[in-house]
């Protein structure tokens, strides 16, 4: 059977040549400032996922602990690589998620040699709404042009088209974060679907399947069939008698 996939890593780059990020926070914060961004780093490459959750009070003591300093200067520091442009600002802002694209895009490469799929922003949200973090929103985000991909059609009258964004892929296989959201809003959770996933991806038959959606779908239903069943439990009324709907039934996407 194949080993899990790890979801972190074990080294990262660093380029000696200093820049002007770098050179800011060593004239503001001395070398505290220079030593605390080697160590958010460090904890970003180590966790799962790559995203630092540091919503809560004891989880922020904890890291101004290993950089050695106070904890308002680790949100001082982090504000200002946030403002820096180093770390996303939409999610520190709003849910204190420490995210560094760079450091994202400089890992590629040991993901790529153990034939692994690093998780993407899109994929980060997904998962955070997994986790609560986030909430699930319902019309699609205005997103950076680096994080979608538009076809233009120049046939027609040089429409773009937005592709849909694949969350996961491996083999001939992939899935979209549209096809995701389908699956969780059946009420499944992001934790059993990514269980399934792992299983399809180590399965030595799966070049028979034509579609990681309904193969997943397909595959969830049949390992957590209590999912949708409550879903089609009665109701009763204050009698004990089940109520009856008579209404026009509408069909849930």
């Amino acid at each position: 059977m194949a080993r899990p996939q790890r979801n972190n890593v074990d080294y990262f780059p660093f380029y000696c040549e200093d820049g002007e990020k770098m050179f800011y926070l060593e004239e503001t914060y001395g070398n505290d400032g220079f030593a605390t961004f080697i160590k958010l780093l460090r904890e970003l490459a180590k966790t799962d996922y790559h995203f630092l959750n540091l919503s809560k009070p004891s989880t922020k003591m904890f890291l101004s602990a290993k950089c050695k300093i106070s904890k308002e200067i680790l949100e001082s520091i982090i504000n200002d690589l946030v403002e820096l442009g180093k770390f996303d600002k939409t999610l520190w802002k709003e849910n204190s998620i420490v995210w560094c694209q760079d450091f994202i895009d400089s890992i590629q490469d040991a993901y790529l040699r153990r034939n692994n799929n690093c998780i993407t922003y899109e994929g980060l949200l997904q998962h955070l709404i997994s986790l609560g973090i986030r909430k699930q929103v319902k019309c699609k985000p205005k997103v950076d042009v680096n994080t979608q991909t538009k076809l233009k059609d120049s046939k027609e009258d040089e429409t773009k088209k937005e592709l849909p964004i694949v969350y996961r892929k491996f083999d001939h296989l992939s899935i979209t974060i549209d096809e995701i959201n389908k699956i969780l809003e059946l009420g499944y959770k992001m934790v059993q679907l990514t269980e399934i996933m792992d299983s399809i991806e180590n399965y030595s038959k799966n070049k028979s399947y034509k579609s990681l959606y309904l193969t997943s779908l397909n595959w969830i239903r049949k390992k957590h069939p209590e999912v949708e069943e409550k879903d089609n439990q009665p109701e009763y009324d204050s009698k004990g008698k089940i109520k009856i709907d008579f209404g026009t039934q509408t069909t849930k996407y």
